[in-house]
């Protein structure tokens, strides 16, 4: 088992002319087998897996992702964390909805979110019982091995205004016969099977996430939460992965971990922070930390030495974009994406931008000096310590604080 990397599995959705409109994701455990858990577990540990880990884009490209939830996840409210026009929330047939549930799924319904009710079928008497949600339900998504497509051919004029999705077609002839009823949509392995997928994983420590988690309950500062934030460079991580997933645009200019966490937002932060708290992805003090966490604290503490040799009066404003930046530069290999592309979704200052991506400027120098130690690039160490004005008996201080 890889303690470094999150394991869920998925399954396409696909229209009458087998072009993928969406993906069905399935928990997994570490060593990606089905096990027992908790609902709600599940469900968290799949967000955090696909916002926080391996970013939506990587996951599901610009398809759709298609969620199981359970009451218990409606009513703790880190739905509304999440992007509306990209996650469908599948109900089972066999839950359970009372006045409480209808009123959760009311209320994201009217925030744009999508609802489908899972493994519905013609022995389970589905329409009666989703009666009081039914007008919230965008997808119904029959079971095809429990349903009687007589039943079903009578059924099908009250779900008129519903979009179809026949699950678990295994042979052609089940795919032509729900087409032929109608159906937009299928799912099944005779199109594909469960795949299982692995990405990087950058899990944060249970005690930062509760403290933090009892700041914003408790209405701190924000200034005082982004210092705190500053102890956990897991969660920083986990939290520019998030924002990636989940901003398509972004017109305020950060400079800091703080005017970040400004842009997102209490409340929403609340509800992020608690996802990660049911995913039980936090780990006890004592756990080892990731490669990704040593190489970012590393890369921190390297160019905060050289900032504070340069000038000590320009130390906390620069030290503050110099920690930006380093969180930045390792999103990258973190999401298998681009920085270019990561940093149309976190919008940060012009200095900030190109150090990251021409090394150019004063913070740009101090990145591509940093970068020089860890890569021991003696020759561009030297030119670039000319450029700073810096002394030669630097760098063995420098190098005392590489850590990987």
């Amino acid at each position: 088992m890889d303690h470094f990397s999150t394991c869920y599995a998925r399954q396409p959705i696909s229209d009458q002319n087998q072009s993928i409109i969406g993906y069905e994701f399935f928990y997994r455990n570490d060593d990606g087998l089905i096990d027992k858990f908790d609902p709600r577990t599940a469900t968290a540990s799949i967000l955090v897996g696909l916002l926080n880990q391996a970013g939506l884009h990587n996951s599901a490209a610009d398809t759709l992702l298609f969620i199981n939830i359970d009451s218990t996840i409606l009513h703790s409210h880190i739905l509304h964390s999440l992007p509306a026009d990209r996650f469908v929330f599948e109900i089972a047939a066999s839950e359970q909805i009372t006045s409480v549930e209808r009123e959760c799924i009311q209320e994201l319904h009217g925030k744009d979110y999508s609802f489908a009710i899972d493994n519905a079928s013609t022995a389970n008497n589905f329409l009666e019982k989703f009666t009081p949600i039914l007008e919230y339900i965008e997808y119904i998504k029959f079971d095809t091995t429990a349903t009687d497509l007589d039943q079903l051919t009578q059924m099908l004029p009250e779900l008129k205004t519903k979009k179809l999705i026949a699950q678990k077609v295994e042979i052609p002839e089940v795919f032509e016969a729900y087409k032929e009823l109608g159906f937009d949509f299928f799912q099944g392995y005779y199109f594909a099977k469960l795949h299982l997928i692995r990405h990087n994983r950058i899990d944060p420590k249970h005690l930062g996430v509760i403290r933090i988690y009892n700041m914003l309950i408790d209405k701190t500062p924000m200034e005082q939460v982004a210092s705190e934030f500053e102890q956990h460079n897991e969660l920083t991580l986990q939290l520019l992965q998030y924002i990636n997933s989940t901003t398509q645009d972004s017109t305020l200019q950060n400079q800091s971990i703080e005017s970040i966490l400004e842009q997102v937002g209490a409340k929403q932060l609340e509800q992020w922070i608690l996802m990660i708290i049911y995913s039980k992805t936090a780990k006890n003090i004592s756990s080892k930390k990731s490669p990704h966490s040593l190489m970012v604290e590393q890369r921190i503490d390297i160019m905060n030495a050289i900032i504070n040799a340069i000038n000590p009066l320009e130390k906390k404003k620069m030290c503050e974009q110099a920690r930006l930046c380093a969180f930045l530069s390792l999103m990258e290999s973190i999401m298998n994406v681009p920085l270019a592309t990561i940093l149309k979704h976190i919008n940060v200052k012009d200095n900030i931008k190109d150090a990251l991506i021409s090394q150019s400027g004063k913070l740009g120098r101090v990145f591509a000096l940093t970068l020089s130690v860890e890569n021991n690039d003696y020759a561009s160490m030297q030119v670039l310590l000319r450029a700073l004005k810096l002394k030669p008996d630097l760098l063995a201080s420098l190098e005392a604080l590489k850590k990987i």
